[in-house]
């Protein structure tokens, strides 16, 4: 592959499939779940994953912005 131009999205997937046929220890799974655990305490006392505060956060910021939209919208015309 030369250096010198951009690679193509088909490129790109073949890429990343070899990297992961590769390499046995690499798992898509486990790197989702590992970049949406907390960053300090990614386990909990009992062995759970604890999620990150601001997934959890922005979460609970979009369900509000959703339910404010429906109620005024649909809800409030009573």
């Amino acid at each position: 592959m030369a250096a010198d131009r951009l690679i193509t999205s088909v490129e790109a997937r073949d890429m990343l499939r070899r990297v992961y046929r590769s390499d046995g220890e690499i798992n898509l799974e486990e790197v989702l779940r590992r970049g949406t655990s907390d960053p300090i305490k990614p386990v909990t006392e009992n062995g759970r994953m604890r999620p990150n505060t601001s997934i959890v956060v922005g979460a609970v910021v979009a369900l509000l912005l959703i339910a404010a939209f429906v109620y005024f919208s649909f809800g409030a015309r009573g």
